[in-house]
């Protein structure tokens, strides 16, 4: 519906605006390669999709054990492409969408505590 959809774009304007701050260098356009293809699922929904379900159980975890964690997922989504940097970088086209849409398993607790360093940059940023 019209409401959820403007919320989507909304949070991925959001989000896409955090990951010009954290992760400039860091470009998907050389590579022709669509944002909003993979950024909408991510968000909406919460990486159920992508990770391997042991990865999205462990997630999961953690942002029902938090107030916030609509507010904390993007943070989450930049600290998966962060750790996954390197092998993004190396990649092309076809493999950055396969691997964007099926993500290896990846430490959870680690994304998790860059997550939360990610929010403290960016929340310092916008004060």
């Amino acid at each position: 519906d019209y409401a959820s959809s403007c919320s989507l774009n909304k949070r991925i304007a959001q989000f896409l605006t955090y990951f010009r701050i954290v992760l400039p260098d860091l470009y998907f356009e050389d590579e022709e390669v669509d944002m909003n293809e993979w950024v909408s699922s991510w968000l909406q929904y919460l990486l159920a999709r992508e990770l391997p379900l042991q990865c999205t159980l462990r997630l999961w975890d953690v942002y029902f054990s938090q107030p916030d964690f609509m507010d904390f997922h993007p943070f989450v989504c930049l600290a998966l492409l962060s750790h996954l940097r390197e092998t993004l970088e190396d990649l092309e086209q076809s493999e950055i969408r396969t691997m964007l849409l099926r993500l290896p398993d990846v430490d959870i607790p680690q994304i998790i505590n860059q997550a939360f360093n990610f929010r403290i940059v960016i929340n310092a940023s916008y004060k």
